[in-house]
């Protein structure tokens, strides 16, 4: 079954890029080069033309992050799995090293980025804030340890590199009828930040990266701390600051933006099937999250299933070995 799509007619296709550039992310869309290694370099306002041209299909890499996971050993299989589903993917599995070392070459010439990223040890915010800074350059598909493949990326979605997608999201939690979200949600429609998919300096992305870094120093301002000290107090410094409220808050603006329509929750609950939002596809409840038992999400596999989420993750580790922030 085709998508359901909210797109006004005036702005149909991909020109709608040039548009989001222009009068929403002015500030912060890079200077892109024509190099095959594309780089961030600092925020303009005049790259429409340009953002316009590198808005490409979402590119066929998987991304995913392990910062000495202590349970990676058991999660190996589910890592395979990324692997033998998507065969005509690269997969890329990103130490901190090596997160480090994207992140110097990708911003080397954005030093606030690069700066906040470096200075941070908390784990789970700087595992956060490393998928998006990566999607925002490279693009792909980014999926946490503890998920597992169940269909092949290609089969996502019919004539995946012939549409408009741009961006695949899921929904985490849905509210419906309760009365109020359960402990440790907080939108009545939460969206999953486990695992992205997004071309390549989406203005969605490219805007999630501005947004966590300010809010990361804003973190540290309100505790009068250095980025280094900075360990989550409870889940909710996690949540807002570089975790799935914060995503979801991005989401429903661009969604809201590209629609010329406020788009909420009331637009979303209980979606049954994928809906097209500009170039953004929203896909329903287990599409990414069977299993869950609440919400409309099964807890059994079903056609819509694309991948399980086995909520493994490592929270409690508190700071990870890093780099040294003056190393080449």
């Amino acid at each position: 079954m085709l998508p359901t799509v909210v797109w006004r007619p005036h702005v149909a296709g991909l020109t709608i890029a040039a548009v989001v550039v222009y009068l929403w992310l002015r500030h912060l869309i890079p200077d892109l080069s024509d190099s095959p290694n594309l780089q961030v370099q600092g925020f303009s306002n005049h790259h429409s033309d340009q953002y316009q041209k590198h808005l490409q299909p979402i590119p066929k890499k998987i991304w995913q992050i392990n910062f000495n996971h202590p349970r990676f050993a058991s999660l190996e299989h589910s890592v395979r799995s990324w692997k033998v589903k998507n065969p005509s993917h690269s997969h890329k599995l990103l130490d901190d090293e090596a997160g480090s070392r994207i992140v110097r070459q990708q911003y080397r010439n954005n030093p606030e980025v690069l700066k906040t990223y470096l200075e941070l040890e908390s784990t789970i915010l700087r595992a956060d804030y490393l998928r998006y800074l990566v999607l925002a350059v490279q693009g792909g598909i980014y999926s946490d340890l503890d998920t597992d493949a169940i269909k092949a990326i290609d089969d996502w979605l019919p004539d995946f590199d012939n549409t408009n997608v741009r961006a695949v999201i899921g929904i985490e939690y849905d509210q419906l009828d309760s009365a109020k979200p359960p402990k440790g949600l907080y939108m009545p429609i939460q969206f999953c930040q486990w695992t992205i998919a997004i071309s390549a300096h989406h203005p969605l992305m490219l805007r999630m990266v501005d947004s966590v870094t300010r809010g990361l120093q804003q973190l540290a301002r309100s505790r009068n701390m250095n980025l280094s000290d900075i360990q989550p107090a409870d889940d909710k410094d996690v949540l807002f600051t570089t975790g799935p409220v914060k995503w979801s808050r991005e989401v429903f603006a661009y969604l809201s933006f590209v629609t010329e329509t406020e788009i909420t929750h009331r637009n979303l609950t209980g979606l049954s099937e994928s809906r097209l939002f500009g170039d953004v596809l929203i896909l329903p409840i287990n599409a990414f999250a069977t299993g869950l038992g609440y919400a409309g999400s099964r807890t059994v596999d079903t056609e819509e299933t694309l991948l399980r989420h086995t909520f493994q993750g490592s929270w409690k580790i508190n700071k990870v070995k890093k780099p040294s922030l003056d190393k080449a």
